[in-house]
């Protein structure tokens, strides 16, 4: 039996899913052993120390990592689509407009260095992958349709809304090539394996938050029809092996499970939703008793990658919070809330599980990218699930109690 209604997709702050906002600080919060209050503070230490560090203010731009054992910085690259949406996560919860006009910088950068922007270019709006510059991901693409969205949506700036068409015109050829994931630019040509990621869950949900304030009926339809191009690719186990059709990938489950659930709760068809079931119970039987999830797993059952991307926890756990509304079953729930508790571990603060060079100032309230460290990087693309997971989690607990 459903458990609760949401309204809304956009995922920045929990009122974009209609959830109560702001946070009660005082609230005490089941399975976290926490506080809202904290949580916030988490959040601020996040944007306001670790990702401001990565900001680099003449380029307008934030670089993608940093390296705590060498002091070294990652580049300036397209993961900057999805970075900024820390920026815009600040904007909304402490009212900073400085905020909101850092992640319209951080957008325009990677806009102009790693979009298809040529005039003669029929492949306008495919976003470049920073280390194959000849390849345009339709992943990358979801990630600045995301932050595009968010910025039109506050600022009405109408060069976001042309970006956002262009955008819309390469989903669509990808579309109407067979729905294809990644085009080479060089040889003309949509390539089917080489590490081609098949994640159909970025069109689907950046197209119904199109479709949530735009109201145009394309929009709606498009992401019914990813949607159901990505139906076929579900195995009998439950899983999508986006990679290559070989492997599973935590980094492409938690836009893929919440699109499902978004288009049951769109178009009432319960082929979604237990397409999300069947996925969700498999994540089940995949999480480790930390929350966490191994990063990759072949067909055959096996991992075959067992670090562990940290982030990925914070961002499945928002996708099975949708579930547990759909659905009122208390096991996603739950694996939702180890997953967040998980994720905060790994947050570079006194007393997580790598209190390591909390000397350094570039280091404090950041997120580490791998566990075990590996490289001690700290990474943009992590804090934004790690903050959206605690937010939106301590939102909805608030709800059910």
């Amino acid at each position: 039996m459903p458990r609760h209604r949401f309204q809304g997709f956009e995922t920045i702050t929990p009122a974009g899913w209609g959830l109560p906002w702001p946070l009660a600080p005082e609230t005490a919060l089941d399975g976290l052993d926490t506080t809202a209050g904290d949580l916030l503070e988490r959040v601020r230490q996040s944007v306001y120390g670790f990702v401001m560090g990565l900001y680099d203010e003449e380029a307008g731009a934030l670089r993608h990592f940093y390296r705590a054992d060498t002091g070294g910085w990652g580049p300036l690259d397209s993961g900057n689509f999805l970075m900024a949406l820390n920026f815009v996560v600040a904007a909304d919860v402490f009212n900073d407009q400085d905020m909101l006009a850092r992640a319209g910088r951080c957008f325009r950068y990677a806009f102009e260095h790693f979009c298809e922007t040529h005039p003669m270019a029929f492949w306008q709006g495919g976003v470049r992958d920073g280390q194959q510059r000849d390849e345009l991901w339709l992943k990358y693409t979801g990630d600045a349709m995301w932050l595009g969205q968010a910025l039109y949506r506050r600022t009405r700036d109408p060069a976001h809304l042309r970006a956002l068409q262009m955008f819309h015109s390469f989903c669509k050829r990808a579309r109407e090539a067979g729905y294809r994931y990644l085009f080479e630019r060089s040889r003309y040509r949509w390539r089917e394996v080489g590490n081609v990621w098949r994640a159909f869950g970025f069109p689907v949900t950046a197209y119904l938050e199109w479709y949530e304030w735009a109201g145009d009926e394309r929009y709606r339809q498009a992401a019914i029809d990813w949607g159901d191009a990505g139906l076929a690719l579900q195995a009998d186990d439950g899983l999508f092996y986006l990679i290559d059709g070989v492997f599973w990938n935590s980094d492409l489950t938690a836009p893929e499970l919440r699109g499902l659930v978004y288009l049951w709760e769109l178009t009432g068809s319960s082929r979604y939703l237990e397409a999300a079931i069947r996925f969700a119970e498999k994540l089940l039987t995949l999480q480790r008793t930390d929350g966490s999830w191994p990063l990759g797993v072949d067909r055959d059952g096996e991992v075959s990658i067992a670090t562990i991307g940290p982030g990925d926890a914070p961002n499945i756990a928002l996708s099975l919070i949708r579930l547990h509304g759909a659905t009122g079953d208390d096991r996603y729930l739950q694996a939702a809330i180890k997953a967040v508790h998980y994720g905060m571990q790994l947050q570079a603060r006194p007393g997580g599980k790598y209190p390591l060079f909390l000397d350094d100032p570039r280091v404090g309230g950041g997120f580490w990218s791998w566990d075990p460290l590996y490289d001690y990087t700290l990474s943009g693309d992590q804090s934004i699930h790690h903050i959206r997971g605690m937010l939106f989690l301590a939102s909805y607990l608030q709800v059910l109690a």
